[in-house]
């Protein structure tokens, strides 16, 4: 091999671990939403505190905490709220509801304009109809 090849696969070999562990970072904080409007990811948000919880994010990842080590740290600072999606059972409950919700407002949608289809329209009703009688009103 010849050493600029060589020192390529030895760098290349170097950065792969700190790449893994920014993607490990990335991951992590996107797990989180910003406790200062509740909006966004902690990944992407512009803020201050945002930007603090990234870099402490970090600091913990570097200092060889795991992910749920973390992730039991902002929730026990923040509640549960601090997760983008609920750990458990809530999680489950955030996903079938509304699929539910729209699977029964399309039934509905679909019964409601089949019934209308089948009923006759008033113009042909009232072709039907005998003539009203005459009526004098003085």
């Amino acid at each position: 091999m010849t050493a600029v090849r060589q020192s390529s696969v030895l760098a290349l070999l170097w950065f792969l671990p700190l790449a893994a562990d920014d993607r490990n970072v990335q991951k992590i904080q996107e797990r989180f939403m910003a406790p200062c409007c509740w909006q966004e990811s902690v990944a992407i948000h512009r803020s201050e505190i945002a930007g603090e919880m990234r870099a402490e994010i970090a600091r913990m990842v570097a200092g060889g905490r795991s992910e749920d080590q973390i992730v039991d740290f902002y929730v026990a600072r923040y509640g549960e709220r601090i997760l983008r999606e609920p750990r458990g059972s809530k999680r489950w409950w955030l996903t079938l509801v509304p699929l539910a919700s729209i699977a029964l407002a399309t039934s509905g949608l679909v019964f409601f304009l089949r019934r209308q289809q089948n009923q006759p329209a008033l113009a042909a009703d009232a072709a039907d109809l005998p003539p009203l009688p005459d009526v004098d009103l003085d």
